[in-house]
């Protein structure tokens, strides 16, 4: 219930306008990509990489959540919950579509079992 409210939140941050019936979308903005790399070779990250991180420990948490100025989306998670292996890409795209106007923190609760603990992280 909690996911989905943080869901509902992070859309709602985003206007959504719609054109009207008979009316056509604008024409999308043309990506420039950048040149080759001097060997053929390219590194490049996804906006999610920029917009995603994993907390360290809790003063990191504190840092980096708590007195982030912009919204951060928390993912309490494990590696052995099948749950979060579907729910966390999703939650990472979602906020990777925001363009850095949100963030996401990504906690792994069996590192971090002092955090879980004091948000009151359940299943």
């Amino acid at each position: 219930m909690a996911q989905r409210l943080a869901l509902q939140r992070l859309l709602s941050l985003t206007p959504r306008t719609l054109p009207l019936r008979g009316q056509q979308l604008p024409p999308a903005p043309l990506a420039l990509s950048a040149p080759p790399a001097p060997h053929g070779r390219a590194f490049g990250t996804s906006s999610g990489c920029r917009s995603t991180f994993n907390v360290q420990d809790g003063s990191d948490f504190q840092d980096r959540v708590v007195n982030n100025p912009k919204p951060v989306v928390v993912d309490f998670h494990a590696q052995w919950c099948g749950p979060c292996k579907i729910l966390g890409p999703r939650l990472e795209k979602m906020v990777a579509k925001q363009e850095g106007k949100v963030l996401m923190a990504k906690v792994d609760i069996d590192d971090h079992t002092d955090l879980a603990i004091e948000y009151e992280v359940g299943a």
